[in-house]
């Protein structure tokens, strides 16, 4: 082991000796004080809190969980106590047993609570929204397929974006300004609600829906940032790439954008092919479109569309535009219905395309 580990290990090897000892409820009054003196150091009271949260986890685990658990060949060197931990947890004294038991745990049970506890990261599955509340008191709304990460510390508010869309309410804090690292660039704000939407291809979509944001390029080693920064108020969106700015600051109805959190995909305005596109996000099974006659004929939909319930949502699709709809059991494939009959389909009476307001 090299310095630095056996640097970084020692306090939770310490913090795991004094959880036994005050839980056995024998320390003597010399114990106490050396006990309290320790705790004095930053570093130790940190491993002191993580020592009791991570053995009050285990303690948690369904009982199917932690006999799964037990069954896994654990390497000697680090983890002798693994049993001992999951039948006593506060009895044992090797709290590294302890912490990589719940990741162990959460790698191959899918325990999200241990493992977000540990990464500090949050994700989404394919369909699945979730809110979170961060470290510092920000609500977190994650759309779909999206993963987030908090990398703040002491009075640094950060969190990288790592991919998908996340709605963020922050919590206030005047002297404290919160940070969306995506990329190289960087979305600030003190108390607001915006959104920030990493696409697939790169690019950076971001719409405030109240308070005001800043939102600049950050230089990476020598490198100059790519854009400088630009303000955003209320129903204000802008878009950029890590080459610069898609588009200068524009006005947007920022409550249609994200009412993803409503089960709803807007599609006022929006392509055909962006609306494929967005559905995808939300859909377990792809939906292809390899018609290239649906592209050439500039298909118009609006209002909103459900996301939750892709052959709903198709199906509707299908009824109110020249598309047909085939669903492979691997995938939804889109062609387009040449039938002079449905000619007039992509006129205004159907720009309600999904029904709904």
């Amino acid at each position: 082991m090299s310095a630095r580990s056996e640097t970084n290990v020692k306090p939770i090897k310490e913090a795991a000796s004094w959880t036994t000892l005050v839980d056995s409820g024998e320390m003597s009054d010399g114990q106490r004080q050396e006990f309290h003196s320790w705790l004095e150091v930053p570093h130790n009271a940190r491993a002191h809190s993580e020592c009791r949260t991570l053995l009050a986890m285990i303690q948690d685990l369904p009982e199917n969980k932690a006999a799964g658990l037990r069954r896994l060949p654990i390497p000697q060197p680090w983890f002798p106590a693994l049993a001992h931990v999951l039948d006593h947890p506060l009895k044992t004294s090797c709290v590294a047993a302890a912490a990589v038991a719940l990741l162990v745990a959460g790698a191959w049970f899918n325990l999200r609570p241990v493992r977000e506890y540990v990464t500090q990261s949050y994700s989404t599955e394919t369909g699945e929204a979730r809110t979170i509340t961060l470290k510092d008191g920000t609500v977190a709304h994650i759309n779909t397929k999206s993963r987030i990460r908090w990398t703040g510390a002491g009075k640094d508010r950060r969190v990288v974006l790592e991919m998908g869309e996340v709605l963020f309410e922050v919590a206030h804090d005047p002297v404290r300004p919160f940070r969306v690292m995506v990329g190289n660039s960087e979305i600030r704000d003190l108390a607001t609600e915006f959104d920030v939407y990493r696409r697939d291809n790169g690019s950076v979509v971001v719409t405030v829906l109240k308070g005001q944001v800043a939102v600049g390029g950050v230089a990476i080693g020598s490198a100059e940032s790519t854009f400088s920064e630009r303000e955003l108020k209320p129903n204000q969106q802008v878009e950029y790439t890590t080459a610069g700015l898609v588009n200068d600051v524009h006005p947007v109805d920022a409550g249609k954008v994200v009412r993803w959190r409503e089960g709803l995909l807007e599609t006022k305005g929006l392509s055909f092919s962006t609306v494929v596109s967005e559905l995808n996000r939300y859909s377990t099974k792809q939906i292809l479109v390899p018609d290239s006659r649906v592209d050439d004929a500039h298909i118009a939909l609006g209002g909103a569309l459900g996301i939750h319930d892709m052959p709903a949502a198709l199906s509707l699709i299908q009824e109110t535009a020249p598309i047909v709809v085939t669903d492979t059991g691997d995938s939804y494939v889109l062609t387009y219905k040449s039938d002079e009959a449905v000619s007039e389909q992509n006129t205004a009476p159907q720009q309600n395309a999904a029904g709904r307001p």
